[in-house]
C-alpha cells in the first residue's frame, strides 16, 4: 500500500518580503563536473536589492512511488538526475521520462513566480531530443534548506499538494525558455519534472542549465499602511484647504 503524504503545503499567504518585486538568475552550471548528490544542491543569488537562497534535490516517481535521486552536476549542461534504475552512464544522467519520471524540486527562502529555465535537451533510447516539461507550485512551512520528507510516498499525493500545475511546451533545441504563468503562480516549493512519452515519440530528456525567477511584491506591513494613511489624510486636508481658498476667491470677485 502506497504511504500518503503526511506533510502539507501551506496554503495561506506567505509573508511579506520586499516591499517591491525583483528578479533574479539562478545559474546551475559549473566549469566543470562536480559529481552527484543524494542531499541536493545550493545556490544564492543576488541583484541590487537582495539575496535569494534556493535548494535544487533529485527525485523520481517510479511506479508511482516517489524515490530520493542524486543530483548531478555537469559543467557547462547544468544539472541531471540519476535515479535508482540508473548507473548515469549511457546517457541516464539527465531528468528524463525513462526508467522512472525524473523532477528537481526547487525550494526557496521566500516565494517566487519561475519565468524561465534553461533546457539542455539531449536524444534519449533512439529518440529524437524533446524537452517538455511538467511544471508544480506549492508552499511548505519547512526550512529552505532542509530536505523534504517525500521519499517512498505516493507521486499522486505531491502532485495534490501543488497550488497549481502547468506543462512548458519545447522545440527539443537546447537554451532558455520563457515561462508565462497567471498571477497567482507564486511558491516558495517549484518542481520541474520531466514529462512522459509523447505517444511513444520521444523520451523527455533535458538537464537543467539554471532559472529565471520574480519574487512577490508585498502588501504593506501595518506601520507602512499607518504612514500612507497619514500622508493620504495630510494630502486630502490640503485640497479641502485649497478648495475653501479657490470658494472664497471666487465668492469675492
Amino acid at each position: 500500500m502506497r504511504k500518503q503524504i503526511a506533510f502539507a503545503f501551506a496554503a495561506a499567504m506567505l509573508a511579506a518580503g520586499p516591499a517591491h518585486a525583483t528578479s533574479f538568475l539562478v545559474s546551475t552550471t559549473t566549469a566543470g563536473n562536480t559529481g552527484s548528490s543524494d542531499s541536493g544542491r545550493i545556490y544564492t543569488a543576488t541583484n541590487g536589492s537582495g539575496k535569494l537562497n534556493v535548494k535544487v534535490t533529485g527525485w523520481s516517481s517510479i511506479n508511482g512511488v516517489i524515490d530520493n535521486s542524486a543530483v548531478g552536476s555537469y559543467g557547462t549542461a547544468g544539472l541531471g538526475i540519476i535515479n535508482r534504475n540508473e548507473t548515469g552512464a549511457n546517457g541516464t544522467h539527465q531528468a528524463d521520462s525513462s526508467g522512472g519520471t525524473d523532477f528537481f524540486l526547487l525550494q526557496f527562502d521566500q516565494a517566487v513566480k519561475l519565468t524561465s529555465a534553461v533546457f539542455n535537451s539531449y536524444a534519449f533510447n533512439g529518440y529524437a531530443p524533446d524537452n517538455n516539461a511538467l511544471l508544480g507550485w506549492g508552499s511548505t512551512t519547512a526550512a529552505w534548506n532542509s530536505t523534504l520528507p517525500i521519499d517512498g510516498y505516493s507521486y499522486a499525493s505531491l502532485a495534490s499538494a501543488f497550488k497549481g500545475t502547468a506543462t512548458s511546451i519545447g522545440t527539443g533545441a537546447s537554451g532558455s525558455r520563457g515561462i508565462a504563468l497567471g498571477d497567482q503562480a507564486f511558491g516558495n516549493v517549484w518542481m520541474i519534472s520531466a514529462t512522459t512519452p509523447d505517444g511513444g515519440k520521444a523520451y523527455d530528456a533535458f538537464k537543467l542549465g539554471g532559472f529565471s525567477v520574480s519574487t512577490m511584491a508585498a502588501v504593506p506591513e501595518p506601520a507602512t499602511w499607518a504612514m500612507m494613511l497619514i500622508g493620504f489624510g495630510f494630502a486630502g486636508a490640503g485640497l479641502r484647504y485649497r478648495r475653501r481658498q479657490t470658494a472664497v476667491s471666487f465668492a469675492a470677485a
